[in-house]
Parts: structure tokens; C-alpha cells; sequence
């Protein structure tokens, strides 16, 4: 039952459709959307996401987009005061205090489906690993040699170390610093190498110049308009060749929505080469 299905019979028409049908719950905080036209029914909305989620302590309303070098939304708390919590997933736990770092529960199949493709001792880079959940997801549920979290955030490394503490990981390895700095100087390749910055990773393409593997994979992540999502293979591609490295699309799909028509992206590049 949604939102709208809760409160359909307390709003009228034109605030039911002013009502965003779903919301986010980070461990026991709730993460909402609320135009300003429905704040004077702000006391209805929260009884209703406290009727249906009685974990819920804490609701936050979105009243910005992720933004900044450190990819963090501004939130208005509307109930409770708590914002640090603990999200659980796939035998996993994260602390994390959603309005001072990225994370979102929206991806966590996406962490999970990533995991799934590892295989035994490969030696894996997360580029803007966040409070860890991808490196933590991968190291918990496959066999990697070393995962390899490079971010930028200080307070996300400290959340990220707490993390791998535990979840009793031996195998991640935290870095703090900005990827254009840290990456090139990171011994070795690596089998795998995860770009989930869809809002700049393009700027950052020519860092894994020379760092991938023979046959290894890139996962890399975009917006881009639904309208152009057959091409968006293609222009990734071209992408990175136009920094000396070959790849192929080997898979493609929408891992979430950012805004009407514009979806997340993720693409599965298979390594080739450079030039």
C-alpha cells in the first residue's frame, strides 16, 4: 500500500497528485519528498509513513539534490533528531548518517548483482567507494584477492573504516583522497575496476588507463535520457576511446531513476586494450 493509497481518503484530488508515491528508509530513517504546497499537511504524511514503518525514528525531508564534490542531498528533519543509523543488506551492515555522506538503499541490488560477477581472487577497484557499501558488498559475498575503496569525503572514510571493522573484513582497503590523485599512483591492475559516480565519471575515464587487467571489466555509471538509451552503449565507447582505451559494452541497464525521463545507468565494459 502506498502513500497515496494511505492517505487517500484525508487529501483532496490535487494534493494526492502533488504526492510523491514512494520514499527512501535508510536503516530506521525515512528519507522524503515533500513540495512546499503539502507542508501544511506535513503532520499527515509522517503518521502515515510511521503507521506503515514502525522501525521508522527518523524523517527526513529532501529539500536538495545530491550535489558538491562529496555527492551529499540537503535533508529538513520533519520527525525524530537521530541521523545516523545503520542499513542493513545482504548479511551486511553500514553505519552511516545520510546527511553528511552518500548512500542509497535504491542500489543495493545493484551491489549485490556486482558481487555476484567477481571471481575468486580477483583484485577489485571501487572509485568513490563512499562509506564502503560496494567494496564491503563484494568482499562479503564473493571471494576478491583485495578490494580497493579510494574517497574523497573525510567523514565517509571514517564511516568506511568503521564499516569494514564491522562487518569483520580483512581483504578492503580504504583510501582517503581524491581518485585523480590516489589512482595513479595505486601499484599493479586490478580484474575489475567500479566508476559509480554517475554525475562526473566521465571526467575521470582516463584514470584507468593502464590500471585494468587483460579481460577485465569496468562498471561504469551514467545519466543519461531514456530517449537516448540506445545509443548510450555506443557513446560510452566512444568515450573512452577517446582516452586510448578499448572496451565493449557487454551489458546495459537502468539502476534508477534521477529525474522525469533521465534515468541511472550502468554499463558492463569488457577490457580490450589501450592505444
Amino acid at each position: 500500500m502506498s502513500l497515496k493509497d494511505v492517505l487517500k481518503d484525508k487529501l483532496n484530488e490535487e494534493e494526492l497528485k502533488l504526492l510523491r508515491r514512494s520514499f527512501e528508509i535508510i536503516g530506521h530513517i525515512a528519507i522524503v519528498e515533500i513540495p512546499e504546497e503539502l507542508m501544511p499537511k506535513k503532520d499527515l504524511i509522517v503518521s502515515a509513513i510511521l503507521s506503515r514503518h514502525k522501525n521508522v525514528k527518523t524523517i527526513l525531508r529532501k529539500i536538495g539534490e545530491v550535489d558538491g564534490v562529496f555527492r551529499v542531498a540537503s535533508y529538513q528533519k520533519i520527525y525524530g533528531e537521530e541521523t545516523e543509523t545503520i542499513a542493513k543488506e545482504h548479511g551486511c551492515r553500514f553505519l552511516v548518517d545520510p546527511t553528511k555522506v552518500y548512500f542509497s538503499s535504491k542500489l543495493s541490488f545493484e551491489r549485490e548483482r556486482i558481487a555476484k560477477l567477481v571471481k575468486e581472487g580477483e583484485r577489485v577497484l571501487v572509485m568513490f567507494a563512499g562509506v564502503g557499501p560496494f567494496a564491503i558488498v563484494i568482499a562479503k559475498l564473493s571471494r576478491p584477492k583485495e578490494v580497493i575503496g579510494v574517497e574523497l569525503n573525510k567523514i565517509a572514510v571514517e564511516y568506511f573504516r568503521r564499516n569494514i571493522k564491522l562487518n569483520k573484513i580483512e581483504n578492503v582497503v580504504a583510501i582517503e583522497g581524491d581518485v585523480a590523485e590516489v589512482v595513479p599512483k595505486l601499484e599493479g591492475k586490478f580484474d575489475r575496476i567500479l566508476m559509480p559516480a554517475p554525475y562526473s565519471a566521465e571526467n575521470f575515464v582516463h584514470l584507468v588507463k593502464g590500471k585494468v587487467s587483460e579481460g577485465g571489466f569496468i562498471h561504469y555509471y551514467t545519466f543519461e535520457s531514456q530517449n537516448f538509451e540506445r545509443s548510450l552503449p555506443k557513446k560510452v565507447e566512444e568515450i573512452f576511446l577517446r582516452h586510448g582505451i578499448i572496451v565493449r559494452s557487454t551489458f546495459m541497464r537502468r539502476c534508477g531513476n534521477f529525474a522525469p525521463y533521465v534515468n541511472r545507468y550502468v554499463l558492463d565494459l569488457k577490457y580490450l586494450g589501450d592505444l
